[in-house]
């Protein structure tokens, strides 16, 4: 790669353009970029280079690259963590300007785990949100039903989900692979595009899905827990069919804000779940709500599928103020992702980039 001193930030720039899911492109581009004082277009190159390749950020740390290229990483990884730390902080500042009471602490002090500005630990074990975490939150890797005033809505809707859910099965209603191809951390290579662990979406990336006209009962008793969403619509909800002899391997999910809910239609003998330390056995029509940023596996050791619904609800130790607190910076993320390609003219169509989920 050409030298930042040895090439114009355009003629870097317009090359980049031509190649955005050239990471190492988007490394030195952001660079020549950046020490033109073109700071703001900078940032955006660089945290596409992140989306395509996550390496960008971190190779300063390998002893085996050259100084140029160590430099360049270091000073992307440092830019992209102080943006969207300030964007954070700013974000709940400002909100707490609307109030008459500022409850947010534990919500400002929240850390972004891939841009966190300084050290961090984790305060319980097995629990590693893997992309925000709000340390003075109580932690606990499954929530007693009673903590959950919705539950009983849940549960006393069980015959009409199951038949909702046993009547698309037989339609052959769309699933897809929940891990799809695109997914490439190694500990998915088992279930990576395979059917064995697939999803029925009624809400998917918070958009309503057409599979979900089939499910009225299920949307309506969907409507009593305090959902996920995005704009009113929630987040994620689907139908989760594990094959017999499938295993969930150990993983965390995003964020301890929030509990994933389980309602299980169909247990085989041999399901179950590990949440952290504890072994969870589902039992039909009873909900089970857990914080998934603990290290959580399962299992299908039977004969015939498991069937579970799932969705998320915010954490039921949160205040509504800080649940908004919360929603309004994940906004602000969201916009700002959404928009960078417009402020420096990259066309994504017929593009396989996948925007960053934050």
């Amino acid at each position: 790669m050409p030298s930042i001193k040895q090439t114009s930030p355009d003629d870097y720039l317009a090359a980049f353009l031509e190649d955005s899911g050239n990471a190492p492109l988007a490394l030195y581009a952001g660079a020549a970029l950046d020490e033109a004082g073109r700071h703001d277009e900078a940032l955006i190159v660089w945290t596409f280079g992140d989306d395509t390749n996550p390496i960008l950020r971190t190779i300063h740390a390998h002893p085996e690259a050259n100084d140029e290229l160590r430099a360049h990483s270091l000073r992307a990884d440092k830019a992209i963590r102080e943006h969207f730390t300030s964007m954070h902080r700013t974000t709940v500042d400002e909100f707490a300007m609307t109030l008459k009471n500022d409850d947010l602490d534990r919500i400002r002090a929240g850390v972004w785990a891939h841009y966190a500005t300084e050290p961090f630990t984790y305060r319980e074990d097995k629990q590693r949100p893997e992309v925000f975490y709000i340390p003075d939150l109580p932690a606990r890797g499954v929530t007693p039903n009673d903590m959950l005033p919705w539950v009983s809505a849940l549960e006393t809707a069980y015959d009409d989900i199951l038949s909702e859910y046993e009547a698309a099965i037989e339609a052959s209603v769309t699933q897809y692979p929940y891990i799809s191809d695109d997914i490439q951390a190694e500990y998915w290579a088992t279930l990576r595009g395979k059917m064995d662990w697939s999803a029925l979406y009624l809400h998917f990336n918070a958009e309503v899905t057409k599979e979900s006209e089939q499910f009225p009962k299920t949307l309506e008793a969907l409507n009593a827990a305090p959902l996920v969403s995005r704009n009113g619509v929630p987040l994620e909800t689907f139908f989760s069919r594990l094959k017999p002899g499938t295993h969930i391997p150990p993983h965390y999910g995003l964020t301890n804000s929030r509990l994933t809910v389980h309602l299980p239609l169909i247990v085989p003998e041999g399901c179950e779940i590990r949440v952290g330390d504890t072994m969870n056995a589902w039992e039909a029509g009873k909900i089970i709500g857990f914080d998934d940023s603990f290290q959580h596996e399962a299992w299908n050791r039977g004969d015939s599928d498991r069937a579970v619904l799932i969705f998320e609800t915010h954490h039921p130790d949160l205040s509504p103020t800080e649940i908004e607190a919360i929603e309004r910076v994940y906004s602000t993320f969201d916009r700002w992702v959404g928009g960078r390609a417009d402020k420096i003219g990259l066309s994504l169509v017929n593009q396989n980039t996948e925007e960053k989920t934050l």
